[in-house]
């Protein structure tokens, strides 16, 4: 995290440097300005990301909100500084000055940030933070990613990796003694509640990346945008959701022959398919149909197990039309 920091610090210092060099030799330090700002968004998709979504978890489930909800808050002050930055550097027109301020606004939220995270989100999550929770967070920020930096590999926990769902909420003292300054300062106005929901339920099914009841599973399966049918190892037709489908099915189509399911001169295609699938020579096999106003999309995916061993193979279809005319963006704060 700090790395990450330093590494964040320099390129913003670079930014700066870039800028007070451009009248100067405008047309190379511009084009190496806009190189190096190419590369900021990574900060938001890389490092803030992972706060988001990994570590900030952890201090909400001990009641620590007011910390992960400001710096989210400056977060989006960062990205959008930077968003303006580079629409100014793909201007022709715009003016050194007008650039300048642009830059300047975007050094000072990025420097802003790491003063923060440094000082106040770091030391809090080292005060509260046990090993198992540490281990837990390395396996996942893997998956994010990290901004410009890699990892040691050197430490290897001895503890089980911890999710903010698996530990309890309420803060020890000891753990309170050891927040910084500002930590306990809002706390004096506002003592934390704990989040000690039980995540797990009697009837729930672990999945890998959750807890669900088969009704929610059943209705989820339903919601979905699209149909899903699975067919299994052995050909033969396993489940199909329910809820709105293009290509309808019923419960008679349950251990059907998949072959059997298709006009009889397509049929060899489906074996290529499958047998493609189960050879591990493909990954997808995608088709796409005009039905009336409809624009069927339809992907065979095989499913393999952990191991790579091949488990069946699922089929999803979607009208996609009223996706293919979307324009511009519609945005969370957008809905009405």
């Amino acid at each position: 995290l700090y790395m990450e920091n330093e590494q964040i610090t320099k390129d913003a210092e670079m930014l700066n440097i870039y800028a007070k060099s451009l009248p100067d030799e405008m047309e190379k330090n511009l084009q190496s300005l806009r190189n190096l700002a190419k590369q900021l968004p990574f900060i938001g998709i890389t490092h803030y990301t992972r706060e988001e979504m990994i570590h900030f978890p952890y201090l909400e489930r001990r009641g620590l909100t007011a910390v992960p909800s400001t710096l989210w808050r400056k977060h989006d002050e960062v990205r959008a500084k930077i968003k303006l930055l580079l629409k100014s550097l793909e201007d022709d027109k715009v003016s050194i000055e007008k650039l300048n301020e642009r830059i300047e606004g975007a050094v000072k939220a990025i420097v802003d940030m790491v003063f923060r995270e440094n000082n106040i989100l770091y030391p809090t999550m080292y005060a509260i933070l046990s090993e198992g929770e540490w281990a837990a967070i390395r396996q996942q920020d893997d998956e994010i990613g990290y901004y410009k930096i890699k990892p040691s590999q050197e430490w290897k926990a001895e503890a089980e990796p911890l999710h903010p769902y698996q530990i309890g909420g309420k803060l020890t003292d000891e753990q309170i003694s050891r927040l910084p300054g500002e930590v306990k300062k809002i706390m004096e106005s506002k003592l934390p509640e704990a989040d000690e929901q039980r995540v797990e339920r009697e009837g729930d099914i672990k999945l890998d990346t959750g807890y669900l009841l088969p009704e929610e599973i059943d209705e989820i399966l339903k919601a979905v945008p699209f149909g899903i049918t699975f067919i299994d190892r052995n050909d033969r037709v396993r489940y199909f959701s329910g809820g709105k489908r293009t290509f309808q099915r019923t419960e008679s189509v349950i251990g059907r022959p998949v072959q059997l399911c298709h006009p009889p001169k397509s049929v060899h295609i489906v074996n290529k398919i499958l047998k493609a699938f189960k050879e591990g020579k493909k990954d997808s096999a995608d088709f796409w149909i005009k039905m009336g106003k409809s624009f069927i999309y339809i992907r065979y995916i095989p499913i393999r197990d952990r191991n790579g061993n091949y488990m069946g193979t699922l089929e999803v279809e979607q009208d996609v039309a009223g996706i293919r005319e979307l324009e511009g963006e519609k945005r969370l704060l957008d809905w009405k």
